[in-house]
């Protein structure tokens, strides 16, 4: 993602839904809205410089995505992250995770192969920058998950990685992030799905 460019007063930004949605749950996900942070539709819009029908449409499906809780005629609420939110998180992210990762080394083209190993790279660049690493970690979690042979991880997990990565991450990469991805890399371009899982669930443990 590029530099945010100010926003004039009274002025408005044309964003699209997904876009909209992708933003707040990207600042929800790197801790720019830290959680339990209470928010009006009107302090989200006048920040984004949006109107306020599609932020009410993006926190309903933030909501859906665990991300924020909707208190109605009032506020919304980033959700917290506690202890035993963590391990459910970790858990079916690693279930989850570990089960795409097994279909998507088997069923990926070799074309879809290529980009998956771009994918897997840019996500390694922003560890090292330190900048756009939600998005690229989303990205890569993304693209495997519709790849993936089940349709139904992508019905239920389509906006489910900005929560993975918000809950296990905690704001910033860890140390490690840059050899799970390299072994990811590497278990892709082999084919060999235990490897891959073996890569993911490393990625997704507790911090």
């Amino acid at each position: 993602m590029g530099p945010e460019l100010p926003v004039a007063p009274g002025a408005q930004r044309n964003l699209g839904p997904d876009e909209l949605f992708r933003r707040l749950a990207t600042s929800i996900a790197d801790g720019t809205y830290a959680p339990g942070a209470k928010l009006s539709d009107k302090a989200i819009a006048d920040d984004l410089g949006v109107t306020r029908t599609p932020v009410r449409e993006a926190v309903q499906r933030l909501a859906r995505a665990g991300l924020m809780e909707v208190h109605a005629n009032r506020y919304s609420m980033v959700t917290d992250i506690t202890d035993e939110r963590s391990r459910i998180t970790r858990e079916f992210a690693a279930s989850q995770g570990g089960e795409i990762i097994r279909e998507a080394a088997l069923a990926l083209s070799d074309s879809d192969l290529v980009i998956a190993c771009d994918l897997i790279q840019q996500a390694i660049e922003s560890v090292e920058s330190g900048e756009g690493w939600i998005e690229a970690h989303v990205e890569l979690f993304e693209f495997l998950t519709d790849r993936a042979l089940n349709d139904l991880y992508r019905l239920m997990l389509s906006d489910f990685w900005y929560l993975v990565f918000r809950d296990l991450y905690l704001g910033a990469p860890r140390v490690d992030t840059r050899e799970s991805l390299e072994e990811l890399e590497s278990a892709m371009r082999a084919r060999s799905a235990n490897a891959g899982v073996k890569a993911v669930q490393r990625m997704l443990r507790f911090k």
